[in-house]
């Protein structure tokens, strides 16, 4: 085969490589309106969109120098997903929202049992954090009330500070305003939990805060059974390894989304001024996100701005930490400061309240 054909033959494959990254990367977009239970196709295809995205920009880059019409492809893709990429970037011009006299502040915080990157107790740097920051209501997940070492439970060190708390397995939420009303949310063939309080922030004024902790991803514990195997003498390849973990995170998408479609319900039926947060496991194009997102508000694109993940593993791509709100609450502020406590870091909103 001579040069020309060599030539024609890359530059025809390159041409079809941007067609199916530009079909792959839009089949991404619809990711949020799929029940994993019906397709998990579009689950894996939503957690790899960042690095998808990426390629096509690349792409984009590639046939525009080269004055191509195939440009048009990976244009198509970036353009289809607006709504993802709104969700981990924005940019705004002006000023924004001013606080007004009524403000709420709020953190929601995976926190590793308080056991920091360093394994050393991290409850002080957070309560000293949380006065730094005066912040009226923290929603913890991987919450444990007793930490090795600590001479007390941590909801008793947190309770100068945060009177009025709500604390079951895995969650927990404490507030420096009155919580009125409470229950929890035991998920089915679950270690993961939700709650909600009624916090009264105000005169006549009480806003529903429902705190999730969905579904974990399964890798984790998909790797350690590996692991266990080859301990045993197993055989254990990257193929079976690869198996083990799409197979587990398969079985996780399902669960995680089944849970969201009960957390979802309760949104609905809430009347009240309502602040969804937590942990949802899930990045913005997912299922998870869009079912709990519904009628609420994304707080990071009411207020925030730059570049937003809560994930601290996986270099930075991954948001799965939210705080979501209604309408009537206006966002003013909302941010995800680097912390060592945890693999995740926290996120703090800053709202207006109805007056």
């Amino acid at each position: 085969m001579g040069k020309l054909a060599m030539y024609k033959f890359a530059y025809f494959l390159l041409i079809v490589f941007t067609f199916l990254l530009t079909v792959i990367s839009v089949m991404g977009s619809f990711a949020g309106n799929v029940h994993p239970r019906n397709n998990l196709i579009f689950c894996y295809i939503s957690l790899a969109l960042p690095v998808l995205l990426i390629i096509c920009l690349v792409m984009l880059f590639y046939w525009s120098i080269r004055r191509k019409i195939w440009f048009l492809f990976p244009l198509i893709a970036i353009v289809a997903n607006y709504g993802y990429l709104s969700a981990i970037m924005q940019f705004t011009l002006g000023d924004g929202v001013s606080p007004k006299g009524n403000i709420l502040k709020i953190m929601t915080l995976n926190a590793r049992n308080f056991i920091d990157d360093d394994l050393d107790d991290s409850a002080n740097d957070i309560k000293e954090f949380l006065e730094d920051e005066s912040i009226n209501i923290v929603c913890f997940q991987e919450y444990r009330d007793y930490v090795d070492g600590r001479p007390e439970r941590i909801s008793k060190f947190f309770e100068s500070d945060f009177p009025y708390q709500a604390i079951t397995d895995n969650v927990a939420t404490f507030s420096k305003f009155p919580i009125r009303k409470r229950d929890y949310l035991t998920f089915r063939e679950s270690n993961n939990r939700a709650q909600w309080v009624d916090v009264e922030v105000g005169r006549n004024l009480t806003v529903r805060v429902i705190n999730v902790h969905m579904q974990t991803t399964g890798m984790n514990s998909a790797l350690h059974q590996a692991a266990k195997m080859e301990e045993k003498g197993m055989p254990v390849n990257a193929t079976l390894r690869t198996e083990m973990v799409t197979d587990r995170m398969g079985h996780e998408y399902i669960r995680r989304a089944e849970q969201a479609d009960i957390i979802a319900d309760i949104v609905k039926e809430t009347r009240m001024p309502m602040i969804l947060c937590g942990d949802f496991n899930d990045t913005p194009a997912s299922y998870t996100y869009k079912k709990l997102k519904g009628r609420l508000n994304d707080g990071f694109k009411t207020a925030g701005e730059g570049y937003m993940y809560t994930y601290r593993g996986i270099k930075g791509f991954m948001r799965i930490d939210y705080i979501l709100h209604s309408e009537s609450l206006e966002g003013v502020n909302y941010y995800s400061p680097e912390r060592n406590w945890s693999d995740h870091n926290p996120v703090i909103m800053e709202m207006n309240l109805p007056e």
